[in-house]
C-alpha cells in the first residue's frame, strides 16, 4: 500500500518540480526582456515576441484544434487585447524602472486584484480572506515604494507596474469565464498572436523601428521568445495536466523571488530591509488569499 501510495505521489511531485522550473523561466524572462530593451523599442519588442511566440506555439497545437481555429478567433482576440494592454504597461515599466526586483513584486499583485475584477465584471462576492490579504498587502506596497513609511519615492515605472497588474486581473477574470471550452494550446497561441498583431500598429505609429539589430539584440530577443514565452507555457500546461498539486499556487509565487535574485546577480541591484519586508508581506498576502485552495 505504501509503495502504491508513493507511486501515486510521483506525478504531483513531478508537477511541482516543473512548476518551479516555470517560475525560473519567468524570472529569467525579466532579465532577457530588460536586456532586449537596450536595442529594441518597448512596444516593438512586445509585438515581435508575442507574434513569433504565438506562431511557434500554434505549431505545437493538435492538428484537429488547428483545423477548427475559427471558433476561437474572436474570444482569443478579445481576451488577447487585455493581455496586450497589460504587457505594454509592463514593458514600459520595465523600460523606465531602476529597481527590477521591486517591480517584480508589484506586478505579482495582479492575482490579488482578480477577485475585485470579478466583483466589477460579474458581481462575484469577496471573501473575508481577500480583505485580510489586502490588509496585509497594503503596508507591503508602502514599504516597497517608500522608505519605512517615511519617504515616498514612487517612480513612473512603478505606476506602470501597478497598471499592468490591474489589467492582468481583468484578463484573468474574463479568461476564467470564457476560455474553459477552448482548446488550451491553440487558444493560448491565438491570444499571443493577438497581442503581437495589436501591438504592431501601435509600435509603427509611436516608435522608430531599428534599421538593423546586432547579434546581442537578436540573442536576447530569441531567448525572450523561446524561454519565458513558449517554453514557460508548454511546461506550465504539461505540469497542470500531469496532476493536481495543492502547492502549485504557492510555487508560482517564486517568480518575483527569482526576478529579484537574478536582478541582484546581473545588475547588482539591492533591496533595503524595508523593501524586503514589503516583498515578504506581499508574498504573505498572496499566500493568505490562496490558502483555501491549498487546503482543498
Amino acid at each position: 500500500m505504501m509503495a502504491r501510495g508513493g507511486a501515486a505521489m510521483l506525478p504531483a511531485r513531478k508537477s511541482e518540480s516543473l512548476l518551479l522550473l516555470v517560475t525560473l523561466c519567468a524570472g529569467a524572462g525579466w532579465i532577457f526582456s530588460k536586456e532586449a530593451l537596450g536595442a529594441l523599442p518597448p512596444v516593438f519588442f512586445i509585438a515581435v515576441r508575442f507574434l513569433v511566440g504565438g506562431l511557434l506555439l500554434a505549431l505545437a497545437a493538435p492538428a484537429a484544434d488547428r483545423r477548427a481555429w475559427r471558433r476561437s478567433l474572436w474570444p482569443a482576440f478579445a481576451i488577447g487585447s487585455l493581455i496586450c494592454g497589460s504587457m505594454m504597461c509592463w514593458i514600459v515599466a520595465l523600460h523606465l524602472t531602476t529597481a527590477l526586483g521591486v517591480g517584480a513584486f508589484l506586478t505579482c499583485l495582479g492575482p490579488l486584484m482578480v477577485p475585485f475584477a470579478g466583483l466589477l465584471l460579474f458581481r462575484q462576492k469577496l471573501s473575508g480572506r481577500i480583505w485580510l490579504a489586502l490588509l496585509i498587502a497594503l503596508p507591503g506596497i508602502a514599504l516597497l515604494v517608500g522608505n519605512g513609511f517615511r519617504e515616498w519615492r514612487l517612480e513612473a515605472g512603478q505606476l506602470w507596474f501597478f497598471g499592468a497588474a490591474a489589467i492582468f486581473a481583468f484578463y484573468f477574470s474574463l479568461n476564467n469565464r470564457f476560455a474553459a471550452d477552448q482548446p488550451v494550446v491553440l487558444f493560448a497561441a491565438m491570444q499571443m498572436m493577438a497581442v503581437g498583431l495589436l501591438a504592431l500598429p501601435v509600435s509603427l505609429w509611436l516608435e522608430p523601428w531599428p534599421a538593423a539589430l546586432d547579434a546581442p539584440a537578436w540573442t536576447w530577443l530569441a531567448l525572450s521568445i523561446l524561454i519565458p514565452t513558449c517554453l514557460r507555457f508548454l511546461l506550465q500546461n504539461y505540469a497542470q495536466r500531469l496532476a493536481y498539486s495543492p502547492n502549485g499556487g504557492l510555487i508560482m509565487l517564486m517568480e518575483p523571488v527569482w526576478a529579484a535574485l537574478f536582478s541582484a546577480l546581473w545588475y547588482g541591484e539591492t533591496m533595503t530591509l524595508a523593501q524586503m519586508g514589503g516583498a515578504l508581506l506581499i508574498l504573505l498576502a498572496l499566500t493568505a488569499a490562496r490558502e483555501r485552495s491549498v487546503r482543498a
